[in-house]
């Protein structure tokens, strides 16, 4: 089956090929920061262009330069592999006729906020954050991530797990269960999770 035939048949990799482009991945990169002595080592054609993608980019309104610099720093936070699953997908979606890449940007804008969010930490958490959102969506930016790191090591059937504690657990209770979770040796979380939703 062709890519973006096989992409528009699952509708989680299709939100997540929406995450892709809209995040603008690599992409988005602000035009900003470069120093000094990298501007003058650049030709007057590569100076140009710089000087050119920092104008767009100081032309373009904040909350999209917001938008744009948190996909980015995402972006980069990403696992190689990871990378090269969204660069796959976002080709995927490039490869659709444009009424389809319309029709699932048009799913991808109608999706909470929060959901949208979660795609940006890529195709392995992305696709498992409507169970976890609950029980990180409060976390405090000091906490957060040791618990993506804690997340990302955790195999699919224990980040399952994770989900099921996640809709069980009160608001109230989510700190202490994140706490709980993490004071597990990492080798051992998985059938720890798998001994709380299996007693």
């Amino acid at each position: 089956m062709h890519r973006a035939e096989e992409c528009a048949r699952a509708p989680a990799r299709l939100a997540l090929v929406l995450a892709l482009v809209l995040s603008a991945g690599a992409q988005g990169q602000p035009a900003t920061g470069a120093g000094p002595q990298r501007i003058a080592a650049l030709s007057p054609a590569d100076r140009a262009a710089l000087e050119r993608r920092a104008e767009a980019w100081e032309a373009l309104p904040e909350p999209m330069r917001r938008e744009r610099r948190e996909a980015w720093l995402a972006w980069r936070d990403l696992p190689v592999d990871e990378r090269a699953r969204m660069r796959a997908a976002r080709d995927a979606y490039l490869a659709l006729p444009v009424a389809e890449q319309q029709a699932l940007r048009a799913r991808f804008d109608a999706l909470d906020a929060g959901m949208r969010r979660g795609w940006l930490l890529g195709p392995v958490l992305g696709a498992d954050w409507p169970q976890l959102h609950a029980l990180f969506a409060q976390v405090g930016t000091d906490e957060r991530e040791a618990l993506l790191d804690a997340l990302r090591a955790l195999p699919a059937q224990a980040r399952a797990d994770l989900g099921v504690l996640a809709q069980r657990t009160p608001p109230q209770e989510r700190a202490d269960l994140r706490a709980a979770l993490m004071a597990q040796p990492p080798g051992q979380r998985a059938a720890w999770l798998r001994r709380r939703v299996s007693p």
